[in-house]
């Protein structure tokens, strides 16, 4: 029997049966806080194409798509995707596709990836294959942002885990780390520069 990639699909549909905003994306502090140091941590202050599974309804990915010249989203359910497709609509630079978490990446490459609160559901098979997607996909000088809670959790892995697993990929090298007090939030750069990339010389 092949192994699963990630937690099973029927907790996520059980979750938002419950109520359209599960996690409180637009409600709790502890979000939204943490989608504004998760902004503030990303260094440069444009990319070219970004990448942000497990976008729930859209609340990083309209922060996001202000820094980005094109912005892919993907969420697993297709009525949870058509719900941030409906509030992305006026942003122009995003496209919203249904789509998880290994098993989905767009299409060419792209010099930004957002992991928040997506990586812990990765089974070790879907881990193995995310990396190697991600090396297929990041461009070099290209960054991985990984942002997740760190308290108890029944997922295949810990948020407090993700770092540590990331630190080990031989293409990334970390730069940016916060530990909070709920959460753990890094960014790694892959070697290299990109047509994109700005320094802060002036003139």
């Amino acid at each position: 029997m092949t192994e699963p990639l990630h937690h099973d699909r029927s907790y996520f549909e059980a979750m938002y049966s419950e109520r359209t905003d599960p996690w409180g994306f637009d409600e709790r502090w502890y979000e939204r806080r943490k989608y504004a140091v998760t902004v503030a941590s990303i260094p440069r202050s444009r990319y070219r194409r970004a990448y942000e599974p497990g976008c729930a309804n859209g609340a990083l990915s309209e922060l996001l798509a202000d820094r980005c010249d094109e912005l892919v989203a993907a969420e697993l359910l297709d009525d949870v995707a058509a719900r941030a497709r409906r509030r992305l609509a006026g942003r122009v630079n995003v496209e919203v596709v249904t789509g998880s978490l290994p098993q989905y990446w767009p299409d060419g490459t792209g010099d930004l990836v957002v992991w928040s609160e997506i990586a812990y559901y990765l089974t070790d098979a879907g881990a193995h294959e995310a990396v190697g997607r991600l090396d297929e996909w990041l461009e070099p000088g290209g960054d991985l942002v990984s942002v997740h809670y760190t308290g108890a959790t029944d997922y295949p892995r810990s948020g407090s885990s993700i770092v540590s697993w990331l630190d080990a990929v031989t293409f990334l090298d970390r730069i940016v780390t916060h530990t909070d007090e709920q959460f753990e939030l890094a960014v790694w750069r892959r070697a290299g520069t990109t047509p994109t990339s700005r320094d802060h010389r002036r003139g």
